[in-house]
């Protein structure tokens, strides 16, 4: 029952996300002269404030597992071996979760550049938005551990097999970025895929650090790829003006 009540929840929240975009306009005061970053930050804040949500219903689920939960854990904590993908026996999370880090911030960065490849956006053009970057990356990092992670399995760690719950994260962690980015059915497959490695992660170390500190990783990636593409048409606009 306590899954069926966690999956009720973190549904409804994914169909709100799903709305945030379009809701961005409800909110009068303006952040940001720059409209992409005014309209994320927007975004954000009400993503932060559905996860807070999402996280107080947790904790009246459960508050001992939520409690236990969202703390850092036990970061060496022994890893189940994952032998097809190089996680081996009598490994810690030490290991897995910088090895993780590596190889899944590699998969994405490749993912990103096919993406942005052409556009031309120097180094020096992106050092004015480091700091909104590192804050987008943050926030949504968080929010979205709280509500794909969290929500789902602390209200049920200890009566659901642990195998179905990282598969359940991973499913909908997957289905609710198939417009995200990376985007469509290959998108959708490396959500479900880094969703199952970070619910793992939370499950066996008891903790949120390395689901957070991997996802924050990869939405650096993400949200500077989407900073280049915006510095970019900003530029094409400049230059259909004045060139």
């Amino acid at each position: 029952m306590e899954l069926v009540i966690a999956l009720i929840i973190v549904t409804i929240a994914t169909f709100i996300i799903f709305q945030l975009n379009s809701l961005t306009k409800y909110i009068r005061i303006t952040f940001s002269s720059n409209n992409y970053l005014d309209s994320h930050l927007k975004y954000q804040m009400m993503l932060m404030a559905l996860a807070s949500i999402v996280l107080l219903l947790t904790f009246i689920q459960n508050s001992t597992n939520f409690s236990a939960l969202l703390s850092v854990g036990n970061i060496s904590a022994p890893v189940e071996p994952v032998t097809w993908f190089g996680i081996g026996h009598d490994r810690s999370w030490i290991f897995a979760g910088l090895y993780l880090c590596i190889l899944i911030t590699m998969g994405t960065l490749t993912f990103v550049y096919l993406q942005f490849r052409k556009l031309k956006v120097s180094f020096t053009d992106l050092i004015p938005y480091i700091g909104w970057i590192v804050l987008f990356s943050l926030t949504n990092s968080f929010s979205e551990e709280a509500i794909f992670r969290l929500g789902i399995i602390s209200p049920a760690l200890g009566t659901t097999d642990i195998t179905y719950l990282a598969l359940i994260s991973a499913m909908i962690f997957g289905l609710a970025h198939f417009g995200g980015m990376p985007h469509g059915l290959i998108g959708m497959l490396m959500a479900g895929f880094l969703g199952w490695f970070l619910a793992k992660s939370v499950i066996e170390t008891h903790g949120m650090f390395w689901a957070w500190s991997i996802h924050f990783i990869q939405d650096i990636v993400i949200y500077t790829g989407f900073i280049v593409s915006q510095i970019s048409k900003v530029q094409f606009k400049t230059e259909e003006t004045y060139g």
